[in-house]
């Protein structure tokens, strides 16, 4: 799943990454079957850890149904050299 960073509903409810990640992520563990084999987030919202979702995930989904979960930076190779543009994170849990 790819969450917004921001954005408002259509009674104007406001969405935050930050704020309301967690609460969805409940929410869509709710929804995943009996034997779920993965669950994937990436964001591009500025200013939250890969580790941020781990912990999430944690929490959430292999609380319930075991497996290991997974973080990093999503990043585009430079066409010179070997920097690495950071441009997001994303957290895997999997069975």
């Amino acid at each position: 799943m790819d969450p917004p960073s921001y954005g408002r509903g259509a009674n104007g409810e406001v969405w935050q990454f930050e704020e309301n990640i967690y609460d969805l992520v409940k929410l869509c563990q709710k929804v995943l079957s009996k034997d779920p084999l993965f669950f994937l987030i990436n964001s591009y919202t500025t200013g939250i850890s890969s580790k941020v979702l781990e912990n999430i995930l944690n929490l959430c989904i292999d609380k319930k149904h075991g497996g290991r979960v997974y973080g990093g930076e999503i990043g585009l190779q430079m066409k010179e050299g070997k920097l690495v543009l950071p441009c997001g994170i994303y957290g895997r849990w999997e069975k």
